[in-house]
């Protein structure tokens, strides 16, 4: 017997599509009852694929047990010929990062235990530089970016990343909880990470936090390179810079899609 929810004819992939599409700029997150209400769809099917599409990313689940669409899901999207509001803001941020420190320069997020590179920017300096939008995933523990991200995370992220064994990716990887622990702390009072061989030999990254209009840490912006070319001095400068136009053209976007929404 059908529910008036329901109908035999709905795959599982129709009612997963339709969980998907009930999300959209003015319902960023929603209750599993919202959910239900917007699809068509009993509260039981619902919690049922939600679970699933939560196990796997599609969906992240907030404190207060709201679900929003998650970034693994973001990352298949990506593959899509558009970037969102945080790559295009940071995109000529890099470009000019890039030629200004001679370092390879990337932007990345958080997303659980590990970080998400949304794009690096390399090549030659003196010519076109050339933009990749990775959609790699890297260590907190080993990258400047990571510890930027992991310093500003919670509690609870830090112990969920923090587990040991931790991968030492080097000799020089700190797998120590307790010293990644003492880092985390600098990090946040000093406003950077720097590390030196810890994920790749041979090369030093130097990262600093992007924050939104509340301030919150929303990413991490940093650069890869030899030791002799990252060093504070020469590179915190451009970093900071770059963050602060960052934070700006997120500003912006989200400015220019509250008044569109008006």
């Amino acid at each position: 017997m059908t529910t008036p929810h329901s109908s035999p004819e709905r795959s599982v992939v129709d009612r997963t599509l339709s969980i998907l599409a009930a999300f959209d700029p003015e319902n960023r997150t929603l209750s599993l009852s919202d959910i239900s209400r917007r699809c068509s769809l009993p509260v039981a099917t619902v919690y049922r694929i939600v679970n699933k599409l939560h196990a796997w990313g599609a969906l992240e689940r907030s404190a207060d047990g709201g679900y929003s669409i998650g970034l693994r899901l973001w990352e298949t999207a990506s593959l899509a010929p558009r970037a969102s509001s945080l790559v295009e803001a940071a995109h000529p941020c890099l470009v000019a990062l890039h030629r200004q420190t001679s370092a390879a320069a990337m932007i990345a997020v958080r997303d659980g235990a590990e970080s998400v590179c949304l794009a690096f920017v390399c090549g030659d300096p003196q010519r076109t530089a050339r933009v990749v939008a990775e959609r790699r995933r890297l260590p907190l523990h080993a990258t400047a970016v990571g510890l930027v991200l992991l310093a500003h995370a919670d509690e609870t992220v830090q112990q969920q990343a923090l587990v040991p064994p931790l991968r030492a990716y080097t000799p020089a990887t700190v797998t120590d909880v307790s010293a990644l622990r003492r880092g985390l702390v600098r990090v946040r009072r000093e406003g950077y990470a720097l590390v030196h061989n810890t994920f790749v030999q041979g090369r030093s990254s130097h990262a600093v936090p992007v924050r939104d209009a509340r301030g919150s840490v929303v990413a991490a912006v940093g650069v890869i390179a030899d030791a002799v070319r990252v060093q504070p001095a020469r590179t915190a400068p451009h970093l900071h810079a770059a963050a602060a136009a960052i934070a700006r053209g997120l500003r912006a976007d989200e400015f220019a899609r509250t008044e569109m929404g008006a």
